[in-house]
Order: C-alpha cells, then sequence, then structure tokens
C-alpha cells in the first residue's frame, strides 16, 4: 500500500487471545487488513479463525511511516 522508498515500524501492538488452539484444531487461518495507510501513520488488524469459523485470536496495530534514506 505504500509506495517504494517508504517504510514503517510498529509504534503499538495489541494482541487479544481468545481461546487457545488445541491439537484437535488442524488448521487456522489468518486474516490482515490495512484499516488506514496515511503518510505519517498506518493502522491495521488481523484475525485468526478456525475452519468453523471460530475465532481464536484478534489484534490491531499502529504504525509508524516514513521516508527510508537513499544511499
Amino acid at each position: 500500500m505504500m509506495p517504494p522508498g517508504r517504510g514503517y515500524t510498529t509504534a503499538e501492538l495489541s494482541v487479544n487471545y481468545v481461546k487457545a488452539v488445541s491439537p484437535r484444531v488442524q488448521r487456522v487461518r489468518a486474516e490482515g487488513k490495512v484499516i488506514h495507510c496515511g503518510r505519517q501513520l498506518a493502522t491495521a488488524e488481523a484475525r485468526l479463525v478456525g475452519p468453523d469459523g471460530t475465532l481464536y485470536a484478534h489484534a490491531t496495530t499502529t504504525c509508524l511511516v516514513f521516508e527510508i534514506p537513499s544511499r
């Protein structure tokens, strides 16, 4: 989502564990979504979901966006 020459680092990360993943759960899917990508800040969210739709965890992050200095 960012143009070439831009980078980011995590400013804030919040993870919520909803349910334990047991050995009986053979596969989980991670779904990520960028909420906003601006000139200085970006936000995103993610979910960890089982094959039956069970939510195991969800998270949000805020990232600091910056220009990568050219060499």
